[in-house]
């Protein structure tokens, strides 16, 4: 049976990123009616018009993040598109902003989701004010969404009852697949006879970019012709490109920036020979909730290197679809880098694995078929109390 779902996220394309592609192929592949509110960015109306569900932008947000000043607008928002859609459930992607959904619930019977990726469970663990409140959202949602087991477990230590968790991993779109090496890419990049060590994501300290460029004097002294490529851009590029002047291997680095388009990344990932992010769990709870751009790389049919942090053991099965390090050890980077590059029995099993396990359990029709299973046996479930009055009084509040 097809519900009607509202999804209420910060993060949605044409912004890049994991979490937009994840909320994107979500409402491009369910079977539910869906609604999108998003924030507005520039060029959004044409991306808008090619889609096949509505999406409402709003101006809730600065910089892909809820703009505390805004939240009235973001309050009136939710409330006119709940009157307008009259959703059978809201998914909230954000756990603050499931506040929200958190007081639909309580003053108009409203039923809400909140789908969380494993940094945001740790984030507001040391703020005691706001941890309660994040434990009262999750306690009281109707169903908490999970994109990894790791995450799963973080959200049932804030006492959330298994039966209300659901599970559905980030996808990868098919157009990630093996294809012959781009000429002009290499001729652009002066990768020629180059042995292309890859990392596509956002320049922040957890993805450990920083770990791998500190490798590199190591890995070049058993593979001369190694270049490390990076595929993103972030807060961390400046230190980056200082650090790999400092560590000496300028020359052996290329800092590609960021690639607009699953076809051309595509591209990037088939020049690599291998693909690694050595990803860390920073002090604050910064950790990689899963990392689907393992599976991208493995659906190219590159053999990949992973750290020991997070989901990203989901995403990558130790000594059967990759390798996974402690990414705090430049030896165990060097080491595995080089093992892939000297294996030849060992890269092609772990390629061949890691290409079927991607193009099987991680496509998108199979996991918004999850998501709607999911919705639907949350929706099944009769409302606690009265029942909902047709327009509740927190809808019919003055803005």
């Amino acid at each position: 049976m097809s519900r009607k779902v509202v999804l209420v996220t910060g993060v949605f394309p044409p912004g890049i990123g994991g979490m937009q592609n994840y909320y994107y192929n979500l409402s491009k592949h369910t079977k539910h009616a869906i609604t999108v509110l998003a924030s507005d960015y520039e060029g959004s109306a044409p991306f808008d018009r090619n889609q096949p569900f509505q999406i409402i932008r709003g101006s809730f947000m600065r910089g892909e993040r809820v703009d505390v000043t805004s939240w009235g607008r973001l309050f009136r928002y939710v409330r006119r598109t709940l009157r307008n859609e009259e959703p059978d459930i809201t998914v909230y992607g954000y756990v603050l902003i499931g506040f929200i959904g958190l007081l639909f619930k309580m003053f108009g019977g409203r039923r809400y989701v909140i789908s969380t990726h494993g940094m945001d469970m740790l984030m507001f663990r040391k703020y005691i004010g706001l941890n309660q409140i994040v434990k009262l959202i999750l306690r009281k949602a109707d169903g908490v969404l999970t994109n990894s087991e790791y995450t799963r477990r973080l959200v049932e230590e804030y006492g959330v009852d298994s039966s209300r968790i659901g599970l559905v991993n980030p996808g990868v779109e098919a157009i990630f697949d093996r294809e012959e090496k781009n000429s002009e890419l290499l001729r652009q990049h002066g990768l020629d006879g180059k042995y292309v060590i890859l990392t596509v994501g956002r320049l922040v300290t957890r993805k450990g970019h920083d770990r791998v460029i500190e490798s590199m004097p190591a890995i070049l002294r058993q593979l001369p012709n190694a270049v490390y490529v990076i595929v993103g851009d972030g807060p961390e590029r400046g230190r980056l490109e200082q650090l790999a002047k400092r560590t000496g291997v300028s020359e052996a680095v290329r800092f590609i920036g960021n690639v607009s388009g699953s076809e051309r990344l595509n591209d990037y990932y088939n020049l690599a020979d291998q693909f690694i992010m050595a990803c860390r769990e920073l002090e604050e709870g910064d950790v990689e909730g899963f990392g689907i751009v393992y599976l991208e790389a493995a659906s190219a049919g590159v053999p990949v290197i992973a750290g020991q942090s997070g989901g990203a053991s989901e995403a990558v099965l130790d000594e059967v679809t990759g390798l996974i390090v402690a990414p705090e050890s430049h030896e165990e980077i060097t080491s595995a880098v080089i093992r892939l590059a000297s294996d030849v029995a060992l890269r092609e099993r772990l390629v061949r694995e890691g290409y079927k396990r991607a193009k099987t359990q991680f496509q998108h029709g199979n996991l918004a078929e999850t998501f709607d299973l999911y919705i639907g046996r949350l929706c099944a479930r009769p409302l606690p109390g009265k029942k909902r009055a047709k327009k509740p009084a927190i809808e019919r509040m003055r803005s």
